[in-house]
């Protein structure tokens, strides 16, 4: 993609609006990044929905746990100013874990998840009454709730010699806290000055003074129960390692270029391009698809494969805001997304899809989730057998299906699930109450879609 020609620039653009529309999102920016080179950045929709004011490529939003990318690259330019190992304990640099069960808990550990500590749900908790989406009763307000909090949890710490991975925010908080001990700064002001400013990323920010000061910032919407509401940003310095940065997605495209070029942006060097490939490789297990790939961690990045390359990147929610940033290694582009509210299909998923679409990908053959959503949308609806004497009622439930079937009073409801996520193959199956892995299939004729299950065939009306 030497540049970002008219029918791929299209056909981006209508993917991106047709997510806005099926989630009802307000306001979202996209940037996308070819080599060294910004190619395209645009709004789309409305910052602020009750002034009809637009969304652009400035809007700042937040990032949500993009975040952790910053907090893993201030610690590794501490270590490589000599001032720590990621092998060393926490309690080395910080008053953390030191009654934590098993062996020291190591920043290593912290950086990937893999400390066998489980979320403490820390930042669910601010999240959810800093935006104003209703009051949560767990008392985490000062530093010293928030130590607390970390410690009565410590027990739950699974200290067996398997490695398990949990997504876990406290850690960040804690990196966050290693960063302060070591500089004898403020993570924020660190951050500043070792990141954002060599960046030239100027106005983004982790405080409310730095937000409501410039003018393009996005309003904030979460869900309610009378739909879109404007709710507040979590401010918080709780929050701030883990996932409390502002920032646009012009801004946040010098970041990705940073990364996409060796720590190097514009002269200015970040980071020795070796210890920056270091907190892109994998360290750990982040999840499985249905077909068998998996979505690795590494230091505060996502890596999987997408259209036959290695995706780098990382997701961000932080309940008014849902964002992605991604780069493609050996294609060396790399795409922003960033939207102001959270819609059911996050940016985590539009955004590789979008760079999917620059390799000449359809997003339903490039990313698991959007062929698991065309294969159960073109089998849903209603179902007769002959005569009608059975009828079946087809429904969405999650990443499967409910099939409720049968004649008058004599119906049961079953639990579909994919044996795959390819859009093409229909093939399903239920798990019975003995025990039994019983096959549900469709398949589609020229007529329609016919279904199978139990003794029965149905036909789609």
């Amino acid at each position: 993609m030497p540049t970002l020609d008219a029918s791929t620039r299209s056909a981006i653009e209508s993917f991106v609006i047709d997510w806005m529309d099926d989630n009802g999102i307000p306001g979202a920016s996209l940037a996308l990044v070819d080599g060294d080179e910004l190619v395209y950045a645009d709004g789309f929709g409305a910052r602020d929905v009750s002034e009809n004011i637009p969304s652009t490529s400035d809007t700042l939003y937040g990032i949500g746990s993009i975040t952790k990318s910053f907090t893993a690259l201030a610690i590794q330019q501490l270590v490589e100013d000599g001032e720590l190992e990621l092998t060393d304990p926490v309690t080395e640099y910080v008053d953390r874990y030191a009654d934590a069960p098993g062996n020291p808990v190591l920043i290593h550990q912290l950086l990937t998840h893999t400390s066998g500590l489980p979320s403490d749900g820390s930042a669910a908790v601010l999240i959810a009454r800093l935006m104003g989406a209703g009051e949560v009763a767990s008392p985490i307000t000062s530093d010293n709730d928030f130590s607390r909090h970390l410690n009565g949890a410590l027990n739950d710490r699974l200290v067996d010699d398997e490695e398990h991975f949990f997504y876990y925010n406290s850690g960040y908080t804690v990196l966050g806290e290693i960063v302060e001990s070591i500089t004898g700064k403020s993570y924020e002001e660190y951050v500043h000055e070792q990141i954002l400013e060599p960046l030239g990323m100027t106005r983004s920010t982790f405080d409310a003074d730095g937000f409501e000061s410039q003018s393009d910032r996005m309003t904030p919407y979460f869900r309610g129960g009378d739909g879109l509401q404007s709710g507040r940003f979590p401010f918080d310095e709780t929050i701030y390692a883990p996932g409390g940065l502002l920032s646009s997605v012009t801004e946040m495209s010098n970041y990705l270029r940073m990364n996409m070029n060796g720590g190097e942006f514009k002269g200015n060097h970040l980071l020795s391009s070796e210890r920056l490939a270091e907190l892109h490789e994998p360290a750990s297990t982040r999840l499985e698809y249905l077909d068998g790939p998996t979505q690795q961690y590494g230091c505060g990045w996502m890596i999987s494969d997408l259209v036959g390359d290695r995706l780098v990147g990382h997701g961000g929610s932080i309940g008014v805001c849902t964002a992605y940033m991604g780069f493609l290694k050996e294609a060396n582009v790399g795409v922003v997304l960033l939207c102001s509210t959270s819609p059911e299909t996050h940016p985590m998923n539009v955004g590789p899809a979008v760079l999917g679409l620059t390799q000449g990908e359809d997003p339903k053959d490039a990313v698991p989730q959007f062929g698991l959503d065309a294969k159960l949308d073109a089998v849903t609806g209603e179902y007769a057998s002959y005569r009608e004497i059975t009828t079946a009622t087809v429904e969405r439930v999650s990443g499967g299906l409910t099939v409720s079937y049968g004649s008058g009073r004599a119906t049961q409801k079953l639990l579909a699930l994919p044996e795959n996520t390819d859009p093409d193959d229909f093939d399903f199956y239920t798990v019975t109450p003995d025990g039994s892995r019983t096959p549900i299939r469709f398949e589609e004729t020229d007529d329609g879609m016919e279904l199978f299950v139990d003794r029965w065939r149905l036909y789609r009306e």
